[in-house]
């Protein structure tokens, strides 16, 4: 069953990657065809930085400790808290990065270039990362206590997916609107809002697509016990 597991986190990371080029393209391409502030080199100086790398590692990481839970529910194995704090710490990360990719997006909207100024923007949405993974953990460790492993785990998922949603209805209109204005870096803030909507998206599918790929191995060698 971990092997599973690690097979989906895996093939998260991959549709990550694979994502990666065509989502800076479609936010910038205006400023890439001109060559002026985004060129190509800069996307491929992107796929051989360590940031970008260590990134992807991380969204892996979560994903597969998302699983941990749905591992032992498949394999009827006891669950304690240890476990449980793993899909806490990494859906509460999850949630930590839509927030912070949410007031990018709506400040660099308000703000304009104004936005940029000095190194404050990164402090701030780093803030706002951390307070807000202290207070959904607190949230999930709660739920984890009321709720079985299995409701847990998906009312974890539900609120990632709507939380997603609701961060590309915002940060994909605000990311129009800095673009428009056309000054320097315009779109950078409302661009992360967008990558993480993406990216959230997809790491709430993590554990059906486990369990699909579960129940189709075990429709094709009923014989077999999933690895």
């Amino acid at each position: 069953m971990k092997k599973w597991a690690w097979v989906v986190a895996s093939l998260y990371g991959l549709i990550i990657v694979i994502l990666s080029a065509p989502v800076l393209l479609a936010a910038f391409w205006d400023f890439i065809k001109a060559g002026s502030i985004y060129t190509s080199e800069d996307l491929n100086k992107m796929f051989s930085s360590w940031p970008y790398w260590s990134a992807v590692a991380l969204f892996i990481l979560a994903q597969a400790a998302l699983l941990a839970v749905p591992v032992r529910v498949y394999e009827k194995r006891p669950i304690s808290k240890r476990i449980i704090v793993l899909p806490v710490a990494a859906s509460a990360l999850m949630m930590g990065l839509l927030v912070s990719g949410l007031s990018m997006a709506i400040s660099e909207a308000a703000q304009g270039e104004k936005f940029f100024n000095g190194d404050s923007w990164f402090g701030i949405a780093l803030g706002i990362l951390v307070l807000t993974w202290i207070f959904w953990a607190a949230i999930f460790y709660r739920w984890s206590k009321k709720l079985s492993p299995a409701n847990f785990i998906e009312k974890i998922c539900h609120y990632l997916f709507r939380g997603s949603i609701l961060e590309l209805l915002v940060a994909v209109p605000t990311h129009i609107l800095a673009r428009s204005k056309n000054y320097c870096c315009a779109g950078l803030g409302t661009f992360w809002g967008i990558a993480f909507g993406l990216a959230i998206m997809l790491f709430s599918f993590g554990p059906g697509v486990f369990f699909l790929f579960v129940q189709r191995w075990k429709q094709s060698h009923p014989d077999k016990k999933p690895l």
